[in-house]
């Protein structure tokens, strides 16, 4: 399937598959499992292995997800229920994971499952591709040179461990930067017919090898990206409600819980209502697969890591948050409102006066209040959040459409 060649009024709308959409929710559980890494110190290190983790959970849900996609009516399914699998085993190993690193306990054997999981899926889903194919979109997917560190770890100890982790990923993201599926698409043509010429001599122009560029489906891949965010969304509504069954009933827990909803209701709806493939303030093609993608793992990690704050909040009842806490949940949330800013100026759906008002209200006010809320009580903080988010809401029901918006 060469979507790339294929004319825009000859091809088929097509939806997310039962079989895609069970694999989607194995892979929030594993964002959910995270909760564990943050759950009793939001300290700098506990952060860094969240943030390590999840990439490492993004990265491999990018893999097949962009193979069901290209694939499209021939995406096997015993393929992604084997994918499914590996990242089973890595959700499973979080908990261990968090465990040995933050708590110093000297026991490798969760991170060496972890890591073996992670290499083994991500190598599986790299052969997902048939022979001769090159996708465009996201070239890296095909690859595994960012997994050699992550090798390399399985035979080294303690903060080593994660050291190449992180190199690992970070090469990832280099190559994601980097690397121009078009210019690969012409090494690789290149190399394969030099090859094919030493071995066989010359041949007929007709019979030499060719590699196929493939780019993805855009209507199903924001579907996808949009479906991933409302699952993340989801999960986090179940995480809020599973700390509030632990706490003591009373109308301060209601009103935590009702302003919790609030506020992910409402990235809901800036989300997906307001925006496109799950990202805020979005407008359809209005920007690269791949700067969609990238946006789309950041955004996604940041409403993960909100859930995890409100449920602190849910623990804490009116007690004010801890400094860490307190700055994870307004840090967070102005994250989400940062990046809305971007993608609202990268696709040109944003004009001066929405900009200047999501920059005020979406990142100074929460800024402000991570600054200066010392004394003010968690469900007071909670409550201002989903006030800044109900103020957005109402900005974009009330502003007309940008120029050339959806």
């Amino acid at each position: 399937m060469n979507t790339a060649d294929e004319a825009e009024d000859t091809r088929t709308e097509r939806h997310a598959s039962w079989a895609e959409l069970f694999f989607d929710l194995v892979v929030v559980a594993g964002v959910a499992a995270l909760a564990h890494v943050l759950g009793s110190e939001p300290d700098a290190a506990a952060l860094g292995l969240y943030t390590l983790l999840f990439l490492a959970f993004w990265l491999s849900w990018t893999t097949f997800m962009l193979y069901s996609n290209v694939a499209a009516g021939k995406t096997r399914v015993i393929r992604l229920m084997i994918g499914m699998f590996g990242l089973g085993v890595m959700v499973a190993s979080v908990p261990g994971v968090a465990h040995s690193v933050l708590g110093h306990d000297g026991d490798a054997h969760p991170t060496t499952v972890f890591a073996i999981a992670y290499i083994a899926t991500r190598v599986y889903g790299s052969r997902s591709w048939r022979r001769g194919e090159v996708l465009l979109d996201f070239p890296v997917v095909q690859y595994s040179a960012g997994l050699l560190p992550w090798i390399a770890s399985i035979w080294v100890d303690g903060r080593w461990t994660l050291v190449l982790w992180a190199v690992g990923i970070a090469l990832d993201l280099l190559l994601i930067l980097a690397v121009s599926g078009d210019k690969l698409l012409k090494q690789a043509q290149t190399a394969l017919t030099t090859r094919a010429g030493s071995r066989h001599g010359a041949r007929p122009e007709g019979k030499l090898p060719v590699i196929h560029g493939v780019s993805v489906d855009p209507a199903h891949f924001s579907e996808r990206l949009g479906l991933f965010m409302i699952i993340v969304l989801g999960e986090s509504v179940v995480q809020v409600i599973g700390a509030a069954a632990e706490a003591h009933y009373d109308v301060g827990v209601l009103a935590t819980g009702l302003a919790s909803f609030v506020l992910l209701a409402g990235m809901f709806g800036l989300s997906v209502v307001f925006g496109y493939a799950g990202l805020p303030h979005l407008r359809a093609g209005r920007i690269p697969a791949r700067a969609a993608l990238g946006l789309h793992c950041l955004v996604t990690g940041v409403v993960a890591t909100v859930a995890v704050s409100l449920s602190s909040v849910m623990k804490h009842g009116s007690d004010p948050l801890p400094g860490q806490g307190r700055w994870l949940l307004c840090g967070a949330v102005a994250t989400y409102f940062a990046l809305g800013v971007v993608t609202g100026v990268a696709s040109h759906s944003s004009d001066m006066q929405r900009t200047i008002s999501r920059i005020i209200t979406g990142i100074v006010v929460p800024l402000l209040l991570g600054l200066l809320a010392h004394g003010i009580g968690g469900r007071t903080l909670v409550a201002c959040m989903a006030l800044v988010v109900l103020a957005h809401l109402w900005f974009e029901r009330r502003m007309a459409p940008a120029e050339g918006g959806a």
